[in-house]
C-alpha cells in the first residue's frame, strides 16, 4: 500500500508482515480482521488501529521487533501513532484540532477558565461570604441546572456523531451495519473483550500478564456512567442518589489513579508517545473530577460544600466540552470499529 501519510504507510508495512506471519493469531480482533482484506488501504489501517486496544501482548510475542530485527516491528506503537492521526483527522469542526495537538495546554486553560468563571459567579452574584451559607438550589436552581446540562450533553453527542460519521465514511469499505454486528460490537465494548489480549490480560505494568489495566478501564467507564445517571436526579443528590454518585465518583477516581500509575510504569518503547501525551492530561482531569465528586456527599452540611460542588461541576463541564477533542474520542471510534469488525465477521461465516 502507498499512502501520502508516512505514519499510515509505516503501519501498513508492519501489518502486511504480520499478515504473512500470523504468529499472533487469536490474540485479539485485529489479527482476525487483517485476514478479511488482502490489501490494507488507508481506511482499513485506521480501522485496525482503532480496533487495537493496546494490550501489547503482540509486542512481547513478536520475534521481529525493533531494534533487533531488520523488520523493525512495533505494532502497539504503530497503531497508537495511527490512532492519533485519526483523532486529528476526524476532529469536527477542524479548526479545533489544536486541542488534540496541545492537550496539556488545552486542558489546563479550559479547567482554569471554568473554575475561575464558577468562582467569580459565586462571589459576584451572591458574595463570597454569603455563598457558602445558601442552599445549593438557590445557587443553581434545578430549572437552570437541567437545561444547561442537557445542552452540554447534546453538544458532546452531536460532535461525537459528526466525528463518528466522518470516520465511518472512510473505513466502512462497503460494510453495512448489521443488527448482530451492532449488538456484538456493543457487547465487546461494554465487557472489554479485547482488553484480555491473548487471553491472559495486558502486559502492563512491568511486562507481566494481568487484568489490572482492564479493571482500571472498567472502573472509569462504569463509574462515569453511574455518576452520569445519578446526578440526573439533581437536586436530590442525597439518599440513594447521593450514595450512587459517591460510588460512581469513587470508581472514576480510583480507575484514573490506576491508569496514571500504569502510564508511569509502562515501557516507553512499546507505546506511542503522542498517545501518552494526550492521555495524561485528560486522565488527570477525570481524576480531579472524580475526587471532587467523592467530596460532594462527604462535604454535605459543611461550609465548603457549595464551593466544592461548584468546582466539581466546572470540571465536569470541561470533561464534556473537551470530550470530542481528547481521550474521550477513542470510545466513539473504537465502538464503530468493533461494529465493523463484527459485521465483517458475520459476512465471512455466511
Amino acid at each position: 500500500m502507498t499512502d501520502e501519510n508516512p505514519i499510515v504507510s509505516e503501519a501498513a508495512r508492519q501489518m502486511s508482515i504480520c499478515n504473512a506471519c500470523r504468529y499472533c493469531e487469536g490474540y485479539c480482533a485485529v489479527w482476525n480482521a487483517i485476514e478479511f482484506k488482502p490489501v490494507l488501504d488507508s481506511g482499513y489501517i485506521k480501522h485496525l488501529a482503532n480496533l487495537c486496544h493496546d494490550c501489547r501482548d503482540c509486542y512481547y510475542a513478536c520475534p521481529y521487533n525493533e531494534p533487533d530485527h531488520e523488520f523493525k516491528l512495533n505494532i502497539p506503537k504503530a497503531m497508537g501513532e495511527v490512532r492519533m492521526e485519526t483523532y486529528t483527522s476526524y476532529v469536527r469542526p477542524k479548526f479545533l484540532k489544536f486541542v488534540i495537538e496541545k492537550p496539556a495546554l488545552a486542558t489546563i486553560l479550559a479547567s482554569s477558565a471554568a473554575i475561575a468563571v464558577a468562582m467569580l459567579y459565586a462571589s459576584l452574584v451572591f458574595g463570597a461570604g454569603k455563598f457558602s451559607t445558601l442552599p445549593m438550589t438557590t445557587v443553581i436552581p434545578a430549572s437552570t441546572y437541567k437545561p444547561i446540562t442537557m445542552l452540554v450533553y447534546v453538544y458532546t453527542i452531536g460532535i461525537w456523531s459528526w466525528e463518528g460519521i466522518s470516520y465511518w465514511s472512510e473505513i466502512n469499505g462497503g460494510t453495512h451495519f448489521s443488527g448482530s454486528g451492532l449488538a456484538k460490537g456493543a457487547y465487546d465494548a461494554i465487557f472489554h473483550t479485547n482488553f484480555r489480549g491473548g487471553g491472559t490480560g495486558c502486559k502492563v505494568p512491568e511486562e507481566r500478564n494481568r487484568y489490572f489495566r482492564m479493571s482500571a478501564h472498567s472502573l472509569v467507564m462504569f463509574g462515569f456512567i453511574d455518576a452520569l445517571v445519578s446526578i440526573s436526579f439533581y437536586p436530590d443528590i442525597f439518599g440513594l442518589a447521593g450514595l450512587a454518585y459517591l460510588l460512581g465518583s469513587l470508581a472514576v477516581s480510583t480507575g484514573t489513579a490506576a491508569l496514571i500509575y500504569l502510564h508511569m510504569k509502562e515501557r516507553v518503547g512499546s507505546r506511542s508517545q503522542k498517545q501518552s501525551s494526550m492521555d495524561y492530561p485528560f486522565t488527570i482531569l477525570l481524576f480531579l473530577a472524580g475526587i471532587t465528586g467523592v467530596l460532594v456527599p462527604i462535604s454535605t452540611g459543611t461550609a465548603w460544600f457549595n464551593w466544592n460542588f461548584l468546582m466539581h461541576d466546572a470540571l465536569i463541564a470541561v470533561v464534556f466540552l473537551l470530550a470530542p477533542y481528547s481521550k474521550f474520542v477513542h470510545p466513539v471510534l473504537r465502538i464503530i470499529s468493533l461494529i465493523k469488525y463484527n459485521s465483517d465477521s458475520l459476512k465471512q461465516t455466511i
